[in-house]
């Protein structure tokens, strides 16, 4: 969405209908893009408001972070919000950037809200630390076909998440840009070359089918689940390869994955750059053998959650040990099974702390969760899925 408008107008085929990708289109809509959404969803030409407009991004830290560097690179008066826990999030990097660009924003602190005076960026060089998030850097990207002199960026320091960064060429490419990359990611060059209007096919996403590869891990049975592209640049796709070390059986049928089969060895890898992957992955480690470590767990605190924090705290109270050591997590001890009472856990508000817990209660059984509903940031047909999912292995049960 965030390349079409900046190409001024273009469709999006398939896309995720979810809060986020809603609240995304709603502001890109009161920027003054042309949105239609229906099967597929439409952008149009931008056209300017009139006076000072007041964007909510809600929950979204893709959608702000994405829409910010648009926003600064194009005509128009407006402030960038969202909610309690998004004014938390980090913002920094990519407003020191875009600053250095010569973009004219007025933020609160660090962070949201943020008041955006847009202008035709000079562009040129430039360096960014990210820290916490590969989502600064694709920010910039996205926004660099409308700088004048379009962008030599290095991004200096820790590269969290980088596939991301993968998919936004990926993006840029699509819609007729023309870029240079590093073979580690590091550096940038995109030329001042207007994108083109293109139709873009979104593929399955990884992030949510890792809650369905762990349902196996940890139940067994079998399901299938598409389409995912099995060649997909996605980070979150290395679920498959973490789980098939665990005697997951895998087979693929064009963009269909049949997989079955029951974790029984303990899991290790390293999330630096899938840290999606962790609420499920923490499940499948804390109900099988124990032994499984998971690290490079460093930016899970400024998620939608702490998600690290949040977590370990629930799983612990279905009886887990883990163990923390700096961004490492420990699973010494599986949980328990099958309480008299279910246990309350929480979702903390983070979608993917919610399907985690489903997943949990396949092992452990009945657990009351608080806020099951929060699912519909990236996944609003998840419960009805998990209904589909289970529905087999509870009437035989």
């Amino acid at each position: 969405m965030i390349a079409a408008a900046a190409a001024g107008g273009g469709g999006i085929i398939s896309p995720l209908d979810c809060d986020d990708t809603r609240v995304l289109a709603a502001a890109l809509a009161a920027a003054g893009w042309p949105v239609v959404w229906h099967e597929s969803i439409e952008i149009g030409t931008h056209v300017v408001p009139a006076g000072r407009v007041q964007l909510d991004l809600a929950d979204s830290g893709t959608g702000a972070r994405l829409i910010l560097g648009l926003l600064a690179a194009s005509p128009g008066l407006t402030v960038v919000d969202g909610s309690a826990r998004l004014r938390e999030r980090p913002m920094a990097p990519l407003l020191e950037t875009l600053g250095g660009l010569g973009a004219r924003l007025r933020p609160t602190g660090s962070g949201l809200p943020i008041e955006v005076d847009g202008n035709e960026l000079e562009g040129g060089r430039a360096m960014i630390r990210p820290e916490v998030s590969s989502q600064f850097v694709s920010s910039l990207l996205l926004a660099a076909p409308l700088m004048g002199r379009g962008l030599d960026l290095e991004i200096i320091g820790p590269l969290p998440s980088a596939p991301y960064l993968d998919l936004t060429e990926d993006v840029l490419r699509a819609f007729g840009s023309e870029l240079e990359v590093a073979n580690d990611r590091r550096r940038w060059r995109v030329a001042p070359l207007p994108l083109q209007r293109t139709r873009y096919a979104i593929e399955g996403d990884w992030s949510a089918a890792a809650f369905v590869l762990a349902a196996v891990a940890v139940a067994g049975g079998s399901v299938e689940v598409g389409p995912l592209d099995p060649a997909s640049r996605q980070g979150d796709r290395a679920v498959l390869n973490i789980l098939g070390r665990t005697c997951l059986d895998t087979i693929w049928d064009g963009d269909r994955l049949l997989i079955s089969g029951l974790a029984n060895s303990p899991i290790e890898a390293d999330l630096t750059d899938t840290p999606d992957l962790f609420p499920a992955l923490a499940v499948v480690a804390a109900a099988g053998e124990p032994g499984s470590c998971l690290e490079g767990l460093d930016n899970l605190r400024h998620k939608e959650s702490d998600r690290l924090t949040v977590m370990v705290e629930n799983l612990r109270r279905l009886g887990a040990e883990i163990s923390i050591n700096g961004s490492r997590a420990t699973f010494e001890r599986p949980f328990g099974r099958r309480f008299e009472q279910p246990p309350r856990v929480t979702a903390a508000g983070d979608h993917r702390i919610a399907m985690a817990m489903a997943v949990a209660a396949l092992s452990a059984g009945a657990l009351d969760l608080d806020d099951s509903d929060c699912v519909s940031k990236s996944f609003p047909g998840f419960w009805g899925m998990w209904d589909g999912l289970t529905a087999a292995r509870v009437g035989g049960a």
